[in-house]
């Protein structure tokens, strides 16, 4: 009961930035609040949907590129320096995750 008030909390807040954005005609805000929404939605799917179909995973993949692609074309649109900042701190994620999952045990192997 506790993780569904948690996960209604963040996906309301995140509506609110986006109408906070909206009614303040703060493109950022209601970038970072839709990006937001994308986001929590395939977390949520990642962890509480227990199927295992490739339509979960695709969408799981799909929400989380759009949830990217806002925040870049907000930056595009904008030039934040913010927007820019989450780009950098998202891709810098990446490339640890690249490098955990798939370098790691390569090297690992080889010196075993």
């Amino acid at each position: 009961m506790k993780e569904g008030l948690i996960w209604f909390f963040l996906v309301m807040i995140s509506f609110l930035l986006v109408l906070w954005g909206f009614l303040s005609e703060d493109i950022v805000r209601t970038i970072l609040g839709l990006a937001l929404i994308f986001a929590y939605v395939s977390t949520f799917l990642t962890q509480y949907v227990k199927i295992e179909h490739k339509v979960k995973k695709t969408l799981e993949v799909v929400l989380a590129i759009i949830a990217l692609g806002i925040i870049v074309y907000g930056h595009i649109l904008t030039g934040s320096f913010i927007l820019k900042v989450i780009i950098l701190f998202i891709l810098a994620i990446f490339l640890l995750a690249f490098i955990f999952s798939y370098l790691l045990p390569k090297v690992h192997n080889r010196y075993k």
